[in-house]
């Protein structure tokens, strides 16, 4: 579960975190804080634990305020053409909300996606990261 208002641009191997294959992500990014009034902060690397992570409610820049505390991805069906993705928002541990983004693998692109920018941009690297898990990549 990364956190809500995280917006990965790069993967982050170096990072040594244990497990790297198994956090939300499917492996460590950094990237740009997109909480309000902090958008476009750059996270520092002891930070960025927590924005891979989610749940970061010792974050200073966390708003108060939000729809959710974590975000969650998993596969929910998977073909030669199509991969179906499952996004699940968690408050206090518990399910906040869902849909589903389908990206076409024949024509790389997307036919179902996000209107948040960060929660779309976590889906990108999701998929990238699952999709090189299998041998394959995706141009983003």
């Amino acid at each position: 579960m990364a956190c809500p208002f995280f917006i990965p641009i790069e993967r982050a191997d170096d990072l040594g975190f244990p497990h790297a294959a198994r956090l939300p992500l499917g492996a460590p990014w950094r990237g740009l804080c997109g909480a309000p009034g902090h958008e476009q902060t750059t996270p520092s690397p002891q930070e960025l634990e927590s924005c891979n992570l989610g749940y970061a409610k010792s974050c200073a820049r966390l708003p108060r305020d939000r729809a959710c505390d974590a975000v969650r991805f998993a596969v929910a069906k998977e073909s030669e053409r199509r991969v179906s993705l499952q996004l699940v928002l968690e408050t206090s541990h518990l399910p906040a909300g869902n849909c589903v983004l389908e990206y076409d693998r024949t024509t790389n692109v997307w036919i179902a996606s996000h209107p948040d920018r960060g929660m779309q941009r976590m889906a990108e690297c999701f998929l990238q990261s699952f999709l090189e898990k299998r041998g394959s990549a995706i141009p983003l």
